[in-house]
């Protein structure tokens, strides 16, 4: 029987060891998922810089087991 979710850890930066168990299922993105557990920010695979795009799907760019790191958001200056 093929797997249908994955469980991932979320890790919030700056918060000590504050985490939240979860389970990715087929076809849930970044802000699904965010949505869901009422948080913000972006999230990056532990041991990777480049974070996950907002509407990017989660289940194939992640194993089971997988820890995730949500940053906040940060604003970006603009060019003058």
């Amino acid at each position: 029987m093929p797997v249908t979710t994955k469980h991932v850890s979320i890790l919030l930066t700056g918060s000590g060891e504050q985490r939240h168990a979860v389970q990715i299922l087929r076809g849930v993105t970044v802000r699904d998922l965010l949505e869901q557990l009422g948080l913000e920010g972006h999230l990056t695979k532990f041991g990777e810089t480049t974070p996950f795009g907002e509407n990017e799907v989660l289940y194939p760019r992640i194993e089971d087991g997988d820890k995730l790191i949500l940053g906040p958001n940060t604003p970006v200056a603009g060019r003058r």
